[in-house]
């Protein structure tokens, strides 16, 4: 076997998926991450180490310049699929399958890639464009490349001690891994201190409601819905933040675990079981010193600052700091849990991530920039895991040029 030979089968063998995730999207990302675990794989942390770009939901024109830029960023081999907002589990498995099949032809393969040399690192789409990426994780650094080096630099200021220190403007997002779906933060940094920071939402061009209030949605609406299955929701939407906020400490293989009992949660497993297996992960990660000494007086809360900002969720009922938004999450899922076998109808509005109809996630977006000044680069990314605002409440479908 020669050596083309053996890369396709690398690239074909065993997904290597970086997704990206517009708001509105939830499901389909879900649907993804679900059967990317049944083939073994799991999203990658860079474009870099990706042979397939997923793109879940329809893009607005922020989220598509990202969506280029990442697709630049891919080495042939390489293959491009896009679900809908509504793809089946079914329609998910197929486009894996395409993918698969297109990273295997390798005339085509090469020609695409004859082609893209012809065009230039800098033509429109080719690598040289760096846009909306950049990022930061514990494990190194992903920045977009915007001269000079990835980083726009604005002169210098002084900083808290009365040093005169480059400032730096460093986006962070929409397109990366382990973060919620169209966020987008820009950072002014003095050395590796956050001294300003804005959000924004970079949109989708569907609309729709958050995938974690469906069942209160559809209980307000006249629908008997059974508090088991909202309870269920309220399960899974806490064990995905917990995966989330579990990888981006660095932990995978406990990240791997919380979402595997999330999609087990969601696809209507027994829930004594699930339980059972809840409590020795939950007291496993609560028990982590490692995991405690990370998250410990990072991003705290407290009651002042929640009712100032209006926060209405989780991060409301759970004060302190990023572990004890954890413990937290672990605490209501446990609860949850406990009824995910009623069959009484669903009554209020106490959704997961706060009072379902409300727009819950824009308190979560204030608050960030205060919660971020001050804070190193690196504990930038623990801050906005341990919030993981749902942006599909703000999924007001995007214009397109010229609407």
């Amino acid at each position: 076997m020669g050596l083309r030979e053996r890369l396709v089968r690398f690239a074909t063998a065993c997904p290597h998926v970086f997704v990206v995730t517009v708001p509105g999207a939830t499901r389909t990302r879900l649907l993804l991450e679900a059967e990317l675990r049944r083939r073994r794989g799991r999203p990658v942390a860079s474009p870099a180490a990706a042979t397939t770009l997923v793109v879940c939901g329809t893009p607005g024109p922020e989220l598509g310049t990202a969506v280029d830029t990442v697709w630049s960023g891919i080495p042939a081999p390489r293959a491009l699929v896009r679900l809908e907002e509504t793809a089946s589990a079914e329609e998910v498995a197929a486009a894996l399958d395409r993918a698969a099949r297109e990273l295997a032809d390798v005339p085509a393969q090469w020609a695409a890639a004859a082609a893209r040399s012809r065009e230039g690192p800098w033509a429109p789409g080719g690598d040289g464009e760096h846009d909306h990426m950049s990022g930061h994780g514990h494990g190194g650094h992903e920045h977009g490349m915007e001269p000079p080096m990835g980083l726009a630099m604005a002169g210098r200021a002084d900083d808290r001690d009365g040093l005169k220190l480059d400032v730096l403007h460093v986006p962070l997002g929409p397109a990366l891994k382990d973060w919620p779906a169209g966020l987008v933060l820009r950072l002014t940094l003095q050395g590796d201190i956050v001294q300003d920071a804005e959000a924004g939402v970079a949109r989708g061009r569907g609309g729709g409601a958050s995938f974690w209030d469906e069942p209160w949605l559809r209980a307000a609406a006249g629908e008997r819905v059974p508090e088991g299955e909202a309870e269920r929701r309220r399960a899974a939407s806490h064990l995905d933040s917990v995966g989330r906020l579990l990888a981006v400490a660095g932990w995978e293989n406990a990240a791997d675990r919380a979402r595997g009992l999330r999609d087990d949660v969601l696809a209507a497993r027994s829930a004594k079981v699930l339980a059972v297996r809840f409590a020795g992960f939950a007291r496993r990660t609560r028990q982590s010193r490692t995991l405690r000494w990370m998250l410990r007086d990072v991003g705290g809360i407290d009651r002042a600052m929640a009712d100032r900002h209006g926060l209405a969720g989780p991060e409301a009922r759970h004060l302190g700091d990023v572990f004890d938004r954890l413990s937290g999450w672990l605490d209501d899922t446990g609860a949850a849990l406990a009824r995910a076998d009623s069959t009484a109808p669903l009554e209020g509005t106490g959704g997961p991530r706060g009072p379902v109809g409300s727009r819950a996630a824009a308190p979560v977006l204030d608050v960030l920039p205060e919660l971020l000044g001050g804070a190193e680069l690196a504990a930038a990314r623990l801050i906005v895991a341990g919030l993981d605002p749902d942006l599909d409440r703000l999924a007001e479908p995007a214009e397109a040029p010229g609407e």
